[in-house]
């Protein structure tokens, strides 16, 4: 059993599990019940909190809600087709970042948890275990630790979550998702990323390092459009919109520096090539140590 934390750090009495799927994942609200005064002690008390954070974390993540099932140990007793419920004036699936109010969309579910029937029993309670299914390509490429991350608010409930890959164009596509959960997101000063300190390299027709999206991400967000090197804006945008600056290794990864966001900086395509082949490269590079606080002079090391 997992418990979340809120965005500020709270634990809430709300205990949920996660369980991963072919195409995405599966998490489960446990039931409300018992009393502080009565003969059964309570238990997840914080249910409708719990629900709540789930839902937000899920926008936040551009998560899209694919099927709600009643998860009692009655429901469970019936073909699974007929556990499912779903929200009334909802599409289905539901992209949650286009949700505006989740308060009503929890009460939107609860309403069809309470009206949930079985063969055997009705109960009216909108506070049953209930299992939320997010499928997506996306969805099912997040590993088991960072689900827990996002829904248990490990680390501030970190909103970079994409996957390590060595495609440069799926890279940028991932970076790109990173950056609109990292706006959309609530996440008081979402905590950088931690980065990779052992690069893997990826074999091919030519060897390329494996890139973490959410460093890139996380590094461009903080330049906000201007070269960290120069000062200078971005000398063009990209079809998206978004400012083009390049992420450039201060320590490069093929001297053994790390993926991580104290050994990047973003940089216009000038400086980068100053960076890797200008005569006054090491000055350039002294002066980004000297500048920028996050960085870290990483020391050159051989690599397999």
């Amino acid at each position: 059993m997992l418990t979340p934390r809120g965005d500020t750090g709270q634990e809430l009495d709300a205990k949920f599990t996660l369980e991963k799927l072919p195409d995405g994942f599966a998490l489960t609200v446990e039931s409300r019940g018992g009393s502080d005064n009565g003969p059964n002690p309570s238990r997840n008390k914080n249910y409708i909190d719990g629900m709540l954070l789930h839902l937000k974390r899920m926008a936040e993540h551009d998560m899209r809600l694919d099927e709600i099932q009643v998860a009692s140990a009655k429901a469970l007793r019936l073909p699974e087709p007929e556990r499912v419920v779903w929200p009334e004036g909802y599409p289905r699936p539901l992209r949650m970042a286009a949700v505006s109010d989740f308060n009503e969309l929890r009460l939107a579910i609860g309403r069809q948890s309470a009206a949930f029937q079985n063969t055997s029993n009705s109960t009216g309670n909108n506070s049953k275990r209930m299992k939320l299914i997010v499928r997506s390509p996306e969805a099912a490429a997040i590993p088991m630790d960072q689900l827990e991350g996002i829904f248990t608010g490990r680390n501030g409930g970190s909103v970079w979550t994409e996957a390590p890959t060595s495609d440069e164009e799926e890279l940028h596509k991932r970076v790109a998702n990173a950056r609109r959960k990292a706006r959309r997101s609530s996440t008081k000063g979402k905590t950088p990323p931690e980065g990779q300190n052992d690069v893997k390299r990826a074999s091919g027709s030519s060897e390329r390092f494996v890139r973490d999206p959410n460093v890139v991400a996380w590094v461009l967000e903080q330049a906000a459009g201007s070269c960290e090197a120069c000062g200078d804006k971005a000398p063009f945008q990209r079809d998206d919109g978004e400012p083009y600056l390049e992420v450039h290794h201060v320590r490069p990864l093929a001297e053994g520096g790390p993926d991580t966001v104290d050994n990047a900086v973003a940089c216009c395509p000038n400086c980068h090539r100053h960076l890797h082949h200008g005569s006054g490269r090491d000055n350039l590079r002294q002066s980004l140590l000297e500048r920028l606080g996050r960085l870290k002079d990483w020391p050159q090391k051989p690599i397999a």
